[in-house]
């Protein structure tokens, strides 16, 4: 059984931040284990984040500026024991489930597997589009 801990990210260096660091080739067996939901390029995955959000400020009519407060994702990290017996590829399938569970299929969002350690984990930021909506 997967173990689930949620991070929240306040401003969108940190998302920019998070992203490259859930992508990275040398985790993820050179980005074959990553992927995104409705998102163009998972390499540019911060970019059309923010760009979503700040359409849909502007459809809200409210303003772009920004609180301290403010959740702009989240970063969940999802991981197995390696007792789990299960491969990359069904990690991998069990978090893209998960995620679309967890958001209604209402919410952008870029996931990848890491391989790198003896347990296997599934990272994502979340973008958190209920703070505007």
């Amino acid at each position: 059984m997967p173990t689930t801990k949620s991070l929240t990210i306040q401003n969108e260096r940190n998302l920019q931040r998070a992203i490259k660091y859930i992508l990275n080739p040398e985790k993820t067996m050179g980005q074959t284990l990553t992927s995104g939901y409705k998102i163009n390029y998972v390499n540019n995955a911060d970019f059309e984040m923010k760009l979503t959000r700040k359409m849909a400020r502007l459809a809200l009519g409210q303003s772009n500026k920004k609180s301290d407060q403010e959740v702009v994702a989240r970063h969940i990290i999802q991981s197995f024991d390696p007792n789990d017996n299960l491969t990359p590829e069904e990690i991998h399938e069990i978090g893209r489930q998960t995620v679309l569970e967890l958001t209604g299929g209402n919410h952008e969002f870029v996931i990848a597997t890491h391989v790198d350690q003896d347990h296997y984990h599934n990272v994502r930021p979340d973008r958190v589009l209920s703070q505007v909506v």
